[in-house]
């Protein structure tokens, strides 16, 4: 192994190109496991209506009650800037330690942010959640492997991709912005074509682990899918509750 003078991934010898994938997807799977881990601690005595997740989702609710849609825009806002911090930590290509703590941290605010949207799935659900999750982590898994393969068995360039999604991400923000504001209703569809864009951003980001990232970049590799991953998830519940709704 050449760990401190490490390759481009898709051009590195064989053996360092698996272990780089093993090591990329092995912290991906931890840093579900602990994500998993997480809300399930959170959630723990939501049926008794206690726990850290019925008082988190009790304030957040009752914030939007009393401020309207620009109360979860502060939230957003708020997950932007930890987001941001997180980014940085695991960034640090100069510290393993640092990269650890920016995706442990980003676990942690993703897990916190799940939490308003799971206590709607409970409420809607009658604590029968498995109704939505069960589904929603298929597909979202199936969409992940399907992507993943199209990278790995394919030479294709997806480099075009970025530009789909910079203007992509401008339109869902604006469109956010707007809903805020109260001029426009984010529906079903909505959920819809933000699958459809982070689909679109875990191919490029596979490409982009392939074809930028050298070998010692695993857990910075691991960050970018586990960011992608958990986005979609999102958004395929949202779609999944959307549809029960209709």
């Amino acid at each position: 192994m050449h760990e401190n003078n490490p390759f481009i991934v898709d051009a590195a010898p064989v053996e360092e190109r698996v272990s780089f994938y093993r090591r990329t997807y092995l912290h991906v799977a931890g840093a579900l496991l602990g994500f998993a881990a997480l809300l399930a601690f959170f959630f723990a005595g939501f049926d008794q209506r206690t726990g850290i997740a019925f008082t988190l989702a009790s304030s957040l609710f009752g914030l939007m009650n009393s401020l309207g849609s620009w109360s979860w825009l502060l939230v957003m806002v708020a997950f932007w800037g930890g987001t941001m911090v997180a980014q940085g930590l695991a960034s640090n290509r100069a510290s393993v330690a640092s990269q650890y703590s920016g995706l442990g941290l980003y676990v942690l605010l993703q897990a916190l942010m799940f939490i308003p949207l799971l206590a709607i799935v409970h409420i809607q659900t009658g604590g029968q959640m498995a109704q939505i999750l069960v589904p929603a982590c298929s597909l979202t898994g199936a969409l992940v492997v399907g992507l993943t393969l199209s990278v790995f068995m394919t030479s294709a360039d997806f480099s075009f991709l970025r530009t789909i999604i910079v203007i992509g991400s401008v339109v869902a923000l604006g469109l956010v912005l707007l809903s805020a504001f109260g001029l426009f209703a984010l529906g079903t569809w909505f959920a819809l074509a933000m699958i459809l864009l982070m689909a679109t951003a875990i191919l490029y980001q596979t490409w982009v682990i392939k074809t930028q990232l050298t070998t010692g970049d695993y857990i910075i590799a691991a960050f970018m899918l586990f960011s992608s991953i958990v986005t979609l998830l999102w958004y395929v519940i949202s779609f999944f509750l959307g549809r029960r709704s209709d």
